[in-house]
């Protein structure tokens, strides 16, 4: 037993050996494992076949190999196409290594059929949860085992297999480690990358915007005077144009010197429901130009700690950017409420034009915008103003359908 125990240890290294070279030799781009990638299917594809081709085989015909680690790791990693594909070169190699092959065909398609739902849930759970489930889910079929051994008085292989058992349970929770580990660095790598973008965007507003500013006042007020002058009806509509261009640059040169400005972080308790009232009343006026209805749906005494004015800004702009999304007739959902976790959200839906996946993973990032005349910096400011209250924003669009903002701020305890 000593003997077979050590054969499963050498299976356990060349496991965690492969992840490793997997994550050492493939780029930030395959570590996203969703998508089908080719390197993910391979490497489970390698330790499959090593594993099926040298399993251990009890004394009674009983295999105990690693099998169920490419198969959990490429359903809950790679998704249900790597998983799947996955499925079927184990019956490939089932069918060349001499295993049970109907067997193998009937117990692993029940299991691949519990992780495709499961693979879903998974990945929205915290680093704890994605533990115990996975632990559960996997150790519920060595105690059913156990259980047949007991009923039909094969006692003798309860301890080899108990010991197996907790050998393949470590190592998948060691691999999930060594993944989860991966993506936590690239996550955090593209968050470094995000704010080095922030800086830079914040270091140009501080330089250039108050030197831009004082020309354009004064180019503004000459203007202004030259309105009072006898002039014919099209050398006036040159003239508005030219305001209504100005008064927009200065806009954009105020949403510039919002993310370049110093942040005091005078926090205080405030109401929110008030605060969404009232940027709902500001913005009303605006919709009705553009004939749209902005319902409301928002509930008393919701208390939040935070900057009133930023908070005000960041509804302001959302409003806004759903309003100029609507057609004409179109309608406006604003509302408030207490989540079930105890946080505060806010949530802007529209029925406009909506906006397609690759929008969706840009949005909120300095000079990107779906508008003709845009910045995205009216997004990138309310990005920042929320991650800074340690809040978060939800998007949810469809092509032709609209789009649901939702803005989750903590509660003022």
């Amino acid at each position: 037993m000593v003997e077979t125990v050590h054969h499963l240890i050498l299976h356990v290294v060349f496991i965690l050996f492969t992840i490793l070279l997997f994550q050492m030799f493939t780029s930030e781009s395959d570590g996203d494992t969703r998508g089908f990638p080719v390197p993910f299917f391979l490497m489970n594809l390698v330790v499959l076949a090593v594993t099926m081709a040298f399993p251990e085989v009890y004394s009674s015909g009983y295999v105990y190999d690693f099998k169920v680690i490419p198969v959990i790791l490429a359903f809950l990693y790679g998704g249900k196409r790597v998983g799947i594909s996955t499925f079927f070169a184990m019956l490939v190699i089932g069918w060349f290594t001499d295993h049970v092959w109907i067997f193998l065909l009937i117990n692993y398609a029940i299991y691949s059929m519990l992780l495709i739902p499961l693979s879903t849930w998974y990945r929205k759970l915290s680093w704890k949860s994605k533990m115990l489930l996975i632990s559960g889910f996997y150790l519920f079929i060595p105690v059913t085992r156990s259980i047949y051994l007991l009923t039909h008085q094969e006692t003798e292989q309860l301890l080899f297999m108990a010991s197996s058992t907790s050998i393949i349970w470590i190592t998948l929770i060691l691999s999930i480690y060594l993944i989860e580990n991966r993506l936590e660095q690239i996550r955090v790598k593209k968050e470094l990358i995000k704010a080095e973008k922030f800086n830079v965007v914040s270091e140009l507003a501080a330089s250039v915007a108050h030197e831009i500013r004082n020309p354009m006042t004064t180019v503004r007020g000459f203007m202004q005077l030259l309105q009072r002058e006898t002039l014919t009806d099209q050398q006036k509509s040159f003239i508005d144009i030219s305001i209504q261009e100005l008064d927009h640059a200065q806009d954009v040169i105020n949403q510039y010197l919002s993310l370049a400005k110093p942040q005091t972080e005078e926090y205080e308790v405030f109401s929110l429901s008030e605060t969404m009232n009232e940027s709902v009343d500001v913005m009303t006026t605006y919709a009705v130009m553009n004939s749209i209805k902005i319902n409301k749906n928002i509930e008393e005494d919701l208390m939040i700690r935070g900057m009133k004015l930023e908070v005000k800004q960041v509804l302001l702009n959302l409003l806004k950017n759903a309003i100029e999304a609507v057609k004409e007739n179109g309608k406006i959902t604003a509302a408030a409420s207490r989540h079930h976790d105890g946080r505060m959200r806010i949530i802007v839906q529209d029925n406009g034009t909506g906006m397609p996946p690759e929008q969706l993973k840009v949005l909120g990032r300095p000079y990107y915008s779906t508008k003709e005349k845009g910045t995205g910096l009216g997004l990138t400011v309310s990005y920042q103003i929320v991650k800074r209250m340690k809040g978060e924003i939800k998007v949810e669009s469809e092509p032709g359908v609209g789009t649901t903002f939702s803005v989750f701020f903590p509660g003022s305890t």
